[in-house]
């Protein structure tokens, strides 16, 4: 599933190549993405990033807000090109005599695409907590948020409710960073974990987003343009069969149905204590 670096690298890509252009032309292939049809006339003043989100806001002062869920691309082509596998939606721009193409391809269908007023951006906004990328967020303020939920930190680190951004890969490699144990309960942790949690945290998310995100064996991952991300060369622990740093077998276990990589030497073991 595309996570926060591979959704800020598409983001950033389309608001490289498509802002300032008009929608003309939009085709859809399902009920479901009916709304987008009305996206015709709008012109696009900026694309962002909420979450997992990409924004499209418009000159009008509404949006459209598309969620690539799992199986989700979005990819800027030729307005000529023939129809992809999957291609559920298919947009054509324009600026002058400029013509650009935009697909949105999703197998599995669980993606989203709404068009809507501003409304529909204050309520994502209200589901989503800080994101570790964000300057005003504090150690002291992770920390907080982490013991909010009595559960163990790689839950919490997985709750957008609590903080927003890491998935399941990001959060296994900043817990064996900073070298806390993924069973270890929020309610036991410390400020000195939280805040070197919330570094590894930012130092993983920014290499991702350098290295243009992360495109795993199913290869259902690509950018704007169709090309693979190259973070999955540089996982810390995730996917791996020995521990980079003092070569002990690396065990997985399974928290809420998510594998989690971890160095049973490296990350030692959590205090098997109830909830305070």
């Amino acid at each position: 599933m595309p996570e926060l670096p591979e959704v800020q690298t598409i983001t950033s890509d389309l608001n490289k190549h498509l802002k300032g252009l008009t929608f003309d032309q939009v085709e859809t292939t399902a009920v479901v993405y009916a709304s987008v049809a009305k996206c015709v006339g709008e012109k696009i003043e900026n694309i962002r990033r909420i979450a997992k989100n990409i924004v499209f806001e418009l000159e009008s002062g509404r949006v459209l807000i598309v969620h690539l869920a799992m199986t989700g691309q979005l990819l800027v082509s030729d307005p000529k090109t023939c129809k992809l596998p999957w291609e559920r939606i298919t947009f054509i721009l324009s600026k002058g005599d400029k013509k650009i193409g935009l697909k949105f391809r999703d197998m599995r269908m669980f993606g989203k695409a709404i068009f809507g007023d501003k409304t529909l951006v204050e309520n994502l906004l209200q589901k989503y907590g800080p994101e570790p990328l964000d300057q005003s967020f504090t150690p002291q303020q992770f920390l907080t948020r982490l013991k909010s939920k009595k559960t163990t930190v790689k839950n919490a680190l997985l709750d957008q409710k609590i903080v927003s951004g890491l998935g399941n890969i990001y959060a296994t490699d900043a817990l064996f960073m900073a070298k806390i144990h993924p069973l270890t309960l929020t309610t036991n942790l410390s400020p000195a974990q939280a805040e070197a949690l919330l570094t590894c945290a930012k130092t993983i998310l920014l290499e991702a987003i350098g290295h243009r995100g992360s495109t795993l064996e199913d290869k259902m991952y690509i950018d704007a343009y169709g090309k693979q991300g190259s973070h999955q060369n540089f996982f810390r622990i995730y996917g791996k069969k020995n521990c980079p740093k003092c070569n002990t077998n690396v065990e997985i276990l399974k928290i809420n149905g998510r594998g989690t990589y971890f160095c049973p030497t490296c990350q030692h073991e959590h205090k098997q204590l109830s909830f305070n």
